[in-house]
C-alpha cells in the first residue's frame, strides 16, 4: 500500500466504521448488564398494583358529592351531620330518701336538739327572772339557775310587805306539783319560806319538752 493515498470520501467511511465498531459494542454490553440487574422491590415504580375490578381499595375513596357542602367533612363517628356531637351523659339520678326516718349528712340518723335549760333573764331592778325548765328531764334547778335564784333575792324590790310570785305554764296536774316542789325546795335553800311564795299558771300553745319560768316581786298590803 505504498504511495497510496485516502480520498475524502475514504476518509469518511472509515471513520464512520471506527464509530461503529467501538458504540455497537458498547451498547450491546450497556443492554446485558441493564437487563442482569434485579429489579428494586422497594421502587414503588416496579410494583403498581392494578385495582381489581368490583374491589374497592383501601387508599381509594369514593367522591363526596357533599364536597362543596360548608359542614365538609363531617366529624368522625357522626354519620351524616357535619360536627362532632360528643354524647351526652344521663344526670345523675339523686338518691332515694331512707324510710327509716329523717336523715343528717353522710345518711346518718338526725338526732333531735336537746331541750333549752337554763337562765333566760334578770332584772334586779324590776325585781323579775325568767328560767326555762324540763319537767321530764329535772328534778331540780340546774346550777347556773340556782345561782341566778340568790341574786334575784337582792333586788330592791324585796321588801317586807312584798311576796315572789311564781309563774308555771299549765301542765299536767303532776308535773305542776312537782315544778312547784323543785321551786319551793329551790327558795328554801336561801332562807325564804313557801308562805312567801304564791303559784299561778299561764296558758301556753308550746309543745316542746322545755317550759319558761317567770318570777318577779309583787306587793302585798300585810307586812310579813
Amino acid at each position: 500500500m505504498t504511495g497510496y493515498e485516502f480520498t475524502e470520501r475514504g476518509k469518511v467511511i472509515v471513520v464512520v466504521l471506527v464509530i461503529a465498531l467501538l458504540v455497537i459494542p458498547a451498547a450491546v454490553i450497556t443492554f446485558r448488564v441493564w437487563n442482569s440487574q434485579p429489579l428494586n422491590p422497594d421502587d414503588p415504580g416496579d410494583h403498581i398494583s392494578q385495582p381489581t375490578p368490583g374491589v374497592s381499595h383501601p387508599d381509594e375513596q369514593e367522591p363526596d358529592d357533599n364536597i362543596d357542602d360548608p359542614d365538609y367533612p363531617p366529624g368522625e363517628g357522626s354519620g351524616e351531620q357535619g360536627s362532632f356531637d360528643p354524647p351526652v351523659e344521663p344526670p345523675d339520678e339523686p338518691d332515694e330518701p331512707d324510710d327509716e326516718g329523717d336523715q343528717g349528712h353522710l345518711g346518718q340518723p338526725t338526732e333531735p336538739e336537746p331541750p333549752e335549760i337554763g337562765p333566760i333573764d334578770i332584772n334586779l331592778n324590776a325585781g323579775t327572772m325568767a328560767f326555762m325548765f324540763a319537767p321530764e328531764l329535772q328534778d331540780a334547778l340546774d346550777d347556773d339557775t340556782f345561782k341566778m335564784l340568790g341574786d334575784f333575792i337582792t333586788s330592791p324590790r324585796n321588801t317586807r310587805n312584798s311576796v315572789i310570785l311564781v309563774e308555771l305554764p299549765s301542765l299536767a296536774p303532776g308535773e305542776v306539783t312537782a315544778l312547784t316542789s323543785v321551786i319551793t325546795d329551790a327558795f328554801s335553800q336561801y332562807g325564804i319560806s313557801r308562805r312567801d311564795l304564791t303559784f299561778e299558771t299561764y296558758q301556753t300553745d308550746s309543745t316542746g319538752s322545755s317550759f319558761g319560768v317567770l318570777l318577779s316581786f309583787i306587793e302585798t298590803s300585810s307586812s310579813k
